[in-house]
């Protein structure tokens, strides 16, 4: 049986927010990218950030025309992000990039660092002592080093081995890398495989019971039309058992 349609007006609250969303088009994809660029630090540096989804959802209706929740846009972003790094965890060991037209936007937006507002350099740029200071920190013995060191032939030697026992170690450990990046990424392979295949594992078994439900449904209406076609049967034949008596009575009256 066809239920009611209900009037768009009946619809509640919850219905409209847990309504299937449109996609994304090619032109908010893009426009996308470039605002969670331009709002990237703002992100990062505030815990409460739904009033920054809200501007860049108004900024992205002023780029493409398309107007977009800032939950959607959250949800998007946390999404792309997800995918970004289930790719690159499966393509590490790889050069060529995936075949996803916005692996290397998400890359280049990720490898950013908020600026911080303390003001102060890193380790490496510390200014550290003058040229000047550090030669007159020089003691007079350093100073008189000679140039050249006399040739010394078995630290010479010894120097060799221990180099030749360092390139060996890391020729193994780089060989124990290379052979531990395909068998990582195999099981990283198998595991999204069985993961589709229980997925797809479930799809058949969702539709085995709607079908199942179906054809219940089915064998009820079944059911009830060939009751009311038994009841009009039984309701047939006593209306011709009464024309039958009627007849006969009708026959007899016209013999008297």
């Amino acid at each position: 049986m066809a239920a009611a349609e209900v009037p768009s007006y009946l619809v509640s609250p919850q219905t409209e927010k847990h309504r299937r969303a449109r996609n994304w088009t090619d032109a908010e994809m893009r426009g996308l990218m470039l605002v969670w660029e331009e709002f990237f630090d703002e992100l990062k540096q505030t815990k409460r950030n739904a009033k920054v989804y809200e501007k860049m959802a108004s900024k992205l209706f002023e780029m493409t025309g398309e107007r977009r929740l800032g939950e959607e846009i959250k949800i998007k972003i946390t999404n792309m992000t997800f995918q970004y790094r289930k790719l690159k965890c499966m393509t590490d060991s790889e050069s060529v990039p995936p075949d996803w037209p916005y692996y290397l936007a998400i890359d280049r937006i990720l490898a950013k660092v908020p600026e911080s507002c303390d003001g102060k350099l890193p380790d490496s740029q510390q200014p550290g002592p003058s040229t000047s200071q550090t030669e007159a920190s020089l003691s007079p013995s350093a100073k008189s080093t000679p140039l050249y060191l006399p040739y010394n032939q078995c630290s010479y030697e010894g120097r060799f081995e221990d180099d030749r026992s360092d390139s060996s170690s890391s020729l193994l450990s780089l060989k124990f890398r290379s052979e531990e990046r395909p068998v990582k990424k195999r099981k990283v392979q198998s595991c999204h495989f069985q993961k589709k295949k229980l997925r797809l594992l479930e799809a058949m078994l969702e539709e085995q019971r709607k079908l199942s439900r179906a054809m219940e449904e089915t064998c009820r209406e079944v059911r009830r039309v060939l009751d009311q076609q038994n009841i009009l049967q039984v309701q047939s034949l006593q209306l011709q058992e009464r024309m039958m008596s009627l007849l006969e009575k009708i026959i007899a009256k016209s013999n008297v």
